[in-house]
């Protein structure tokens, strides 16, 4: 059989890696000691099944509101779909272990295109067993399912026509290669994408808007969908931000309007609207200073411009590294300073104890597009990796697109790192080991000083390099994972392209405003993100400006402790590598109970969640880690399924021969929080370590929320308090449903639209609109140049052998997973060291921004830490 996993299992001795679980379960969810396996063609049966028993009902029981017809309609389509979904996911583990980078590190776009598949499959057998235990009930909220089995249903369709696409495209590949030949021209390749952006998304950013990821982060986007069409209805309109915050309570309650207006926003905004949207994490930064650790400094200097740096070359001479001067003039590089204790150089006299020179340094570049975000919002990870790392932190602070495209930002880094290089005490550090490491852009733009470096012939290089979840390749080219962005709510297509015409100075070219006069003529009026969210704010009579009432607490997310990336469950900090937790950190009782609350959420109440393990066998999905109790429990007796479950071990092998419900019960007992090593060492790989003989099955999981979940109830006697509050909570449900519906009605979307009063506006803007069209199409055919410190993938080999030892990071679910992999095998077959490739599970693009909100991505950041202390030498000892 192929095999189809995502991320494989290995035993390293230089690092203990963080813990894939997540917090104490709650509720109906739970942990399993051991996993429990099913085959895929019997979940593909089972959807089948429950929608031919809906069908079957509400034929013969129609409803007068005529949303039974609409439910009968639905699965009658999910049904019909089961069996093209199938046989396209059949076509995709043939075709997917091509392109693992090696047996140990299965994982490319087409697995996670399996992946998502098997989320997809699971949610609807969530959803059409409650409609089908509940359709009977006199307060069934046949609204609520509707739309929910709508909406799914359209990813459905979705899946059979991009899978299709996928595969068409594959043909059109090299047998090997992620991309296209970088030789030669593209035009037939834009071709493949603009087919592939003519299908209708929209689907992914109503109501399951971030179903791949784990509800944490789905809480994050849920969140950021509503601010983001709020605040385009005040840019488009010119109104101010609280009357389109009261005008706009449809997208909180309609999530099919939101994901339209989220569409239509991705797709005419310019980009300046672009750096709005990606600045949000900028609204957070107050936060750092309450949450993470306090830094004995914490300061934005500036290189001093005192002439041209000189460094040594490897044939003994000097190269001159001038002050960067192209597009916008001579100006000072600033870098942001981070260290956790006063130390020797780095903090003024008179301050009490100071400690001695560290022999190691941590250079960072921040990500964000190259068009936004700074080192101050990043500082959410910065802070923590400067006091575990116990080193100076040093982050760049590049200018940024479209005024000042590319070479300006690598020739700021590139000057920052020559000064860092012939100044070292002046940063605390002794000059000797020295580990860059970025994300997203940034880890694009610390490639790029590394290649600029080498081809200056410079002697003194990184003694390691670690991107993150980075881009490679900036052509607009397709791969199987760049899919992923159509139902990506960071990075989808659209704001992708503006950013890479924006470092790549092809943003003016085709109509977009390069010149800051000019964007702030034609934007006056309007706000930015960051001041519409701050005029949101005052408009409120919470003090937003403090700490406790950051975006943190507004998105109503899980806390984290004053130390970082640390969890409230004792027993599992213990279990994580002594390295992380040398400085003693623990959570306080204050987190606990934040994330108590938190677990108790309205939407958590609504939500349940499982994990999906896709095995090395492609007829099996696997569920472990943080699960849906109340769906096992239906697995194992469903007479389709219950035959079809087996339960295995850590590394895939059956423990025993079918599963009966008792033997499961006994596996999976209530709230048993289960870490072993296996477990936390499941989503990463080093190639240059040698496996133990025993041979782990490959495995990937990807935490996945079913919305609309509501647990079965409890076979108890109830009291009558407990009825009544059931009893309210489901007409809450009704009332809300009935509100969303009046919103969904033609005659008061037209109302609510705050739209053209005149014909000659309603012409004007549709002239606006074919513009903006037409630049997105001028966008995405103009040529980026093939230049290696843009896109490293044109590196020459020569080039890519002499880089330091390089420790890649990505994520399953991101549409630049692809990137990563095709970068590290390229390295790996140039003769470049390649220490590590990870590939996280679960977490989005940008998982390092969200390390307060979501303990999936605080695992993450842990892993990257990892990699960074052994880029760094550091010992488990040190």
């Amino acid at each position: 059989m192929v095999d189809q996993s995502l991320t494989s299992t290995f035993e390293s001795p230089d690092a203990s890696l963080p813990s894939q679980n997540t917090s104490p379960a709650s509720g109906g969810r739970t942990k399993l000691a051991h996993r429990l396996s099913v085959d895929r063609h019997v979940i593909f049966r089972l959807v089948a099944e429950l929608c031919q028993d809906n069908v079957d009902h509400f034929y013969k029981c129609p409803t007068w509101t005529g949303y039974g017809a609409r439910i009968l309609d639905c699965c009658t389509e999910i049904k019909d779909a089961m069996p093209k979904l199938q046989d396209a996911v059949s076509q995709l583990q043939d075709v997917a272990p091509r392109y693992d980078y090696d047996d140990k590190t299965p994982g490319n776009g087409y697995r996670s295109l399996i992946c998502i598949a098997d989320t997809v499959l699971l949610h609807l057998v969530s959803l059409l067993k409650l409609v089908v235990e509940q359709r009977t009930q006199i307060m069934f909220r046949i609204t609520h399912y509707c739309k929910e089995l709508e909406a799914y249903g359209t990813v459905v369709r979705f899946l059979c026509e991009s899978f299709s696409k996928t595969l068409l495209a594959s043909s059109e590949m090299p047998s090997t290669s992620l991309f296209p030949s970088l030789e030669g021209s593209y035009e037939k390749y834009h071709q493949i994408l603009k087919d592939m952006e003519k299908l209708d998304s929209s689907c992914f950013y109503g109501r399951p808007l971030g179903f791949q990821f784990s509800p944490s982060v789905s809480r994050v986007f849920r969140f950021i969908g509503i601010v983001l069409a709020t605040y385009s209805l005040s840019w488009e309109k010119g109104h101010g931000a609280l009357g389109s915050l009261i005008n706009s309570g449809r997208f909180l309650l309609s999530p099919e309007q939101r994901a339209s207006r989220i569409i239509k926003v991705i797709k005419e905004a310019d980009i300046t609207f672009c750096k709005g949207f990606w600045n949000l994490s900028e609204m957070g930064n107050h936060v750092p200073k309450w949450f993470c650790p306090n830094m004995a400094i914490n300061e934005l200097r500036e290189v001093p411009s005192d002439g041209p740096l000189q460094l040594a070359t490897v044939d003994g001479g000097s190269v001159h590294i001038h002050e960067p001067s192209v597009h916008t003039g001579k100006r000072p590089v600033k870098i942001r300073v981070l260290s956790f204790q006063s130390r020797i150089g780095i903090s003024p006299n008179g301050l009490g104890a100071r400690q001695p020179l560290s022999p190691y340094l941590l250079f960072h570049c921040h990500g964000g597009g190259y068009v936004a975000t700074s080192s101050k919002s990043h500082e959410t990870y910065l802070r923590v990796w400067a006091k575990l790392l116990n080193c100076t932190v040093v982050s760049i602070e590049y200018s940024l697109a479209p005024e000042n495209p590319f070479p300006r930002a690598t020739e700021e880094c590139l000057f920052a790192y020559a000064w860092i290089v012939n100044n070292p005490a002046l940063l605390g550090w002794t000059g000797e080991k020295l580990c860059m490491v970025g994300d997203s852009a940034g880890g694009n733009l610390v490639m790029s000083i590394n290649l600029r470096l080498i081809q200056l012939n410079v002697a003194r290089k990184p003694d390691g390099i670690v991107p993150v979840y980075t881009p490679f390749l900036f052509q607009y080219l397709p791969s199987p994972s760049r899919l992923l962005s159509m139902m990506d709510p960071l990075l989808h297509m659209g704001i992708v392209l503006r950013c890479v015409a924006a470092y790549t100075g092809g943003y003016a070219a085709c109509g977009g405003q390069a010149n800051p006069t000019q964007s702030e003529t034609e934007t006056k009026g309007h706000k930015s993100l960051q001041e519409y969210m701050e005029q949101v704010q005052k408009t409120q009579r919470i003090d937003f400006s403090s700490g406790s009432q950051s975006i943190v607490s507004l998105v109503n997310l899980t806390g984290a402790d004053a130390h970082g990336f640390h969890t409230t469950d004792k027993k599992r900090q213990d279990q994580i590598s002594v390295d992380l937790n040398q400085n003693g950190e623990t959570s306080t009782s204050g987190q606990q109970k934040r994330e108590e609350e938190s677990e108790e959420s309205e939407e958590d109440d609504n939500m349940s969640v499982s994990s999906v393990q896709v095995i090395a066998d492609p007829l099996h999905i696997q569920l472990s880690m943080l699960f849906d109790s109340d769906l096992v429990d239906y697995l194992k007796n469903h007479p389709t399924t219950k035959s079809n479950i087996v339960v295995v071990d850590e590394n895939g092998e059956e423990i025993v021969e079918g599963v009966e419900a008792s033997e499961v019960d006994d596996i999976c007992p209530e709230m048993e929080v289960v870490v072993d090593g296996a477990e936390e060492e499941q989503y990463h790989t080093s190639p240059s370590t040698p496996i133990k003989e025993q041979k782990p099955i490959p495995t990937s999981v990807s935490t996945n929320s079913f919305v609309g979940q509501i647990p079965q109830p409890v076979i108890q006697k109830r009291s009558l308090s407990q009825n009544l509050v059931d009893t309210a909570a489901l007409a809450a449900g009704h009332a809300l449903d009935n509100l969303s519906d009046w919103l969904d009605r033609p005659s008061e979307k037209q109302k609510l639209e705050r739209a053209q009063s005149t014909r000659s506006q309603m012409h004007q803007e549709e002239e606006q609109m074919e513009r903006k069209k037409n630049m997105l199409e001028e966008l995405s055919s103009s040529d980026v140049p093939r230049d290696p410190l843009i896109s490293p993938m044109y590196a020459t080999d020569e080039m890519l052998r002499q880089l330091p030892p390089t420790y890649l990071v990505a994520c399953h679910l991101d549409p630049l997973l692809d990137d990563s992999i095709a970068f590290a095998r390229k390295l790996r077959e140039a003769g470049g060291d390649v220490r590590s490739l990870d590939l996280i599970p679960s977490v989005p693009h940008g998982f390092l921004n969200f390390t307060l909100m979501s303990p999936e991505c605080r695992d993450g950041a842990k892993l990257c830490l990892v990699r960074i202390k052994q880029a760094l030498g550091i010992t488990r000892d040190a």
